[in-house]
């Protein structure tokens, strides 16, 4: 499996991914972590972000999904981002 190069930034935030709720778990200029119910279909999908009532847009391509099992079952997600607009990476600079 290949790691990210950039450092993570563990912030959580609501997300959606196609259309579902998620919660990002860590995010870097490559990559991104979510965690939801069920995981997608599709291995390229579109994310959604909620940064302080804005809404970023996101497409990326699904690296690997880990089940939790607990009390309620959830996926982790390792995305790895294809497209993302300026104030993506701006948003990663002023979170450092």
């Amino acid at each position: 499996m290949e790691k990210r190069k950039e450092m993570r930034i563990r912030k959580r935030m609501l997300s959606s991914l196609e259309e579902k709720p998620a919660i990002v778990i860590d995010i870097s200029q490559s990559g991104i972590k979510i965690s939801m119910s069920r995981p997608p279909k599709s291995q390229n999908v579109d994310i959604k972000l909620q940064i302080g009532g804005k809404v970023i847009n996101l497409k990326g391509d699904i690296r690997w999904i880990t089940r939790m099992v607990s009390n309620q079952a959830s996926n982790n997600i390792g995305i790895a981002i294809r497209e993302a607009p300026p104030e993506y990476y701006e948003m990663l600079t002023v979170s450092d």
